[in-house]
């Protein structure tokens, strides 16, 4: 709704039933994009190096400048949103728009030009950096929803995490799909495989998306109260919270970790341990299902410790388990690589969704105190974040494959030190006491 001078705040001003399952409603747009995201992390070097055959090192070039740049514009996607919201009392026409802009470049990026590599390369960039713009323009209002329609801390958890179930369930698509179209063909470096999963997901994403926002929004209706004007956020006044600073910094470093995980993933299970497809999947997919088991666990412990002291605990075990597990593995040992990647690795990083919440919390006291909504500006630089940390790890994992190749052991080091080493400074940055600390409770 649209009112001058006044602000809509959306409540619901009944309890029905379809409101009990609004939270999973909410959950399932999360998706459609975590599995194009997952698929493009693991699949997108190795398929334009070894299928469409460039250059592992410029691949990854083009593809981590495209990310910087979108980067660059993911705060201003989170002000737009909210400027939006404020207006209009909703983010749902913003939801709509970006579905279909993320499943048409995402179906396009797929399709290179093959005419010289100049062109593939510059294809590349474009395409891609114009998708993880449109993934942004989705996802920042996505995240916001949550806060906009759900106020209450306690009941807000249930929101944040339904989301990474999906997302969780997303990824699992994300890695299957292309796993059963890949088992199936029986052509070394086949392009089909490819295609035939990017047609599947992009179908899901209109279809799922575009129902997730008409049923977040169905039946809500908005509440108007006068509206001071609306002032957003500067960016040096958000890089002024210290709170803010802290998580947000340990989030960039522990997804550099990530990113160059799923980067080098493939290369290390097939090219060092020399697993088999199957027993590649196997690993990927346990891990997926093991993350999604545990996310209930750590809300629970939520009750009992800390957000600090879980996110520490998580962050360091899993850094500590990487230097000194996977450069020792050996290319027989695959049920021990089994426990340690799936099941420890699983369990343990299910600790993203304390992360979550605890950036949800923040953001909801801290619109209390502004009497604004900000939250789209703060998710903004939290996208800009991991795409920068995304970039980093992409420019990273080129010269590391090219560099290991004939040197399966300097891949090992890499995926083992290097990604531990992240997750180690991770940890350590959230350790750090912060002087205004005190400013958020249960913390």
């Amino acid at each position: 709704m649209n009112v001058k001078g006044y602000e809509v705040k959306v409540i619901k001003k009944t309890k029905s039933t379809f409101d009990f399952y609004r939270p999973a409603f909410y959950g399932m747009a999360e998706l459609s994009p975590t599995a194009m995201d997952i698929f493009l992390k693991v699949y997108l070097l190795l398929y334009f190096n070894q299928v469409m055959g460039l250059s592992a090192s410029l691949t990854s070039l083009v593809i981590g400048l495209g990310v910087l740049w979108d980067a660059a514009v993911d705060p201003w996607i989170g002000t737009i949103t909210d400027r939006y919201y404020q207006k209009h009392g909703n983010r749902q026409p913003i939801l709509y728009v970006a579905c279909f802009c993320v499943a048409a470049l995402f179906f396009i990026l797929w399709r290179l030009p093959t005419s010289s590599h100049l062109i593939s390369y510059l294809f590349v960039f474009v395409v891609s950096a114009l998708l993880n713009s449109a993934i942004s323009f989705f996802s920042v209002p996505f995240y916001a929803v949550a806060n906009d329609l759900q106020k209450d801390n306690g009941e807000r958890k249930k929101w944040i995490g339904w989301r990474l179930i999906f997302f969780n369930i997303g990824s699992l698509v994300g890695l299957s799909v292309p796993a059963y179209f890949l088992t199936q063909s029986k052509v070394e470096l086949d392009r089909q495989p490819y295609l035939s999963s990017v047609t599947v997901m992009t179908i899901m994403m209109i279809v799922l998306s575009c129902f997730s926002a008409f049923a977040m929004y169905y039946k809500v209706k908005p509440e108007v109260k006068p509206l001071k004007k609306y002032d957003g956020l500067k960016l040096r006044e958000v890089f002024k919270d210290k709170i803010f600073v802290q998580i947000l910094a340990a989030y960039f470093i522990v997804n550099c970790g990530l990113g160059l995980n799923s980067s080098l993933a493939l290369y290390y299970y097939k090219e060092f341990l020399q697993f088999t497809e199957k027993q590649t999947q196997t690993i990927l997919i346990s891990f997926l299902i093991l993350f999604t088991l545990s996310i209930p666990l750590w809300v629970v412990l939520i009750r009992f410790f800390s957000k600090k002291k879980l996110i520490v605990f998580g962050a360091l075990t899993l850094g500590i388990i990487n230097v000194f597990s996977f450069p020792f593995f050996q290319n027989d040992q695959f049920w021990l690589v089994f426990f340690t990647a799936s099941i420890l690795g699983g369990l343990l990083v299910g600790v993203a969704v304390v992360m979550e919440i605890y950036l949800s919390d923040y953001l909801n006291e801290k619109e209390k105190i502004l009497d604004q909504s900000v939250s789209g500006q703060f998710l903004g630089l939290w996208k800009m974040a991991s795409k920068i940390s995304r970039a980093i790890a992409i420019g990273l994992a080129g010269p590391i494959i090219e560099i290991s190749t004939g040197h399966p052991q300097a891949l090992a080091n890499y995926f083992g030190w290097g990604v531990g080493l992240f997750f180690i400074l991770s940890a350590l940055i959230i350790l750090f006491p912060v002087s205004d600390q005190k400013k958020i409770s249960n913390f």
